[in-house]
């Protein structure tokens, strides 16, 4: 069987597509646009700031932070796990585990849920981090496992979606798609809905799966691969699809962007705005940083342009995320850029780290949570 062979993203990816031993002696990657000066003109201010180890951004992790009960949840690469109280950034609790994170944090009710580059799932007690269960599922985890009081869905690299007991581990399903030979280094995460699981995959479709069995209820193409080489017929739905009522937008790695009716899987209306970063959605507009790092707002409904900010061009940015009157996203500088939401101008901009942003911010009662590639957990409001 041929070994599915796994790239980076997208520095990486960069990096990998323009070494020389691929395509010559010359680096092409494409300098990160300069940042032009403007009048802010909303504060962006610290409410509090920790670390939690470094490491996620040499092995590009997107350890995503959580929230449950006014604690913020965070991870490291090198097997850290922390509860800080929401407001104050006060320590809960601490607890080192051995084994590298790759996947976290994911909640439910009580538990928290983390794995790791080699395949074990963890589950941990929210109120003291003691273990409660582990089990090996042998291959990768690199997206977030999802959970709420009876089951947390896994995504592995090697193409399989598992439905495990959120009290003991036990598997209760699996599915599996086949992997194309060639594809980015990042898996997006599921949805879990009480009747729904929702997947993007490798191959550019999108599933909805039964919660109860795993069984395959539609599957959608959101990009179909074209192009001789395996490398231009990359696909990837590596950037988390989005819920809103009764529509999941989702995006593709050179593919498209898509509304797609949950009910069916028929899709409402798609655009050629390819993405592996992600998207944002609120009631107004989809928000879509494309592979450019160009800034897009579509509308929900049809899918039309709204506006599109490209002064952040191959910064590597992360997924928008829509608070109150702007639009968020993180960059390669550990910058975060605030757009006016009406029109894409810029606002405000807030250094956090010197590395980059990998995750996009949570938000959280009108502040932001920011994760950084050096371990540094920052609350912001504005």
């Amino acid at each position: 069987m041929m070994q599915k062979t796994r790239l980076t993203t997208l520095g990486a990816l960069l990096v990998l597509l323009n070494a020389c031993s691929i395509f010559g002696d010359k680096d092409n990657t494409e300098t990160p646009a300069k940042l032009e000066d403007f009048t802010p003109s909303v504060d962006v201010s610290l409410v509090w700031s920790t670390s939690v180890g470094g490491g996620a951004d040499d092995a590009y992790l997107k350890l995503q932070p959580a929230v449950h009960e006014q604690q913020v949840f965070a991870a490291s690469p090198k097997g850290y796990v922390y509860a800080f109280d929401v407001k104050t950034g006060q320590e809960r609790w601490e607890k080192r585990l051995d084994m590298v994170i790759s996947g976290g944090v994911g909640v439910n009710h009580d538990n928290l849920f983390i794995a790791s580059n080699e395949g074990d799932v963890v589950a941990l007690a929210q109120n003291d981090g003691a273990e409660k269960w582990r089990i090996s599922l042998n291959s990768e985890v690199l997206s977030t496992p999802q959970a709420d009081d009876t089951l947390v869905v896994i995504r592995t690299v090697d193409g399989k979606v598992y439905g495990l007991s959120s009290q003991n581990g036990t598997t209760m399903w699996m599915q599996e798609r086949a992997v194309p030979v060639l594809s980015l280094r990042g898996n997006s995460n599921p949805i879990l809905l009480p009747q729904t699981v929702l997947v993007g995959f490798d191959n550019g479709k999108l599933a909805a799966l039964e919660t109860n069995t795993g069984k395959t209820m539609w599957e959608t193409a959101v990009a179909i691969p074209q192009g001789r080489s395996e490398l231009e017929r990359m696909v990837d739905i590596d950037a988390d699809p989005k819920l809103l009522n009764d529509t999941i937008y989702a995006v593709s790695y050179q593919g498209r962007s898509a509304a797609i009716n949950l009910s069916n899987g028929q899709v409402l209306w798609q655009r050629e705005v390819p993405s592996y970063a992600g998207i944002g959605i609120d009631e107004k507009a989809v928000y879509i940083s494309d592979q450019r790092s160009h800034v897009w707002a579509l509308d929900r409904h049809t899918g039309a342009s709204l506006w599109k900010q490209e002064k952040l061009q191959a910064r590597s940015l992360t997924a928008p995320v829509s608070i109150g009157d702007y639009v968020v996203v993180g960059d390669v500088e550990g910058y975060l850029h605030y757009l006016r939401r009406d029109d894409g101008q810029f606002v405000a901009r807030y250094k956090t780290s010197s590395t980059r942003i990998l995750t996009p911010p949570l938000v959280v009662d009108k502040q932001l949570i920011v994760y950084t590639g050096d371990g540094k957990l920052l609350v912001l409001k504005n």
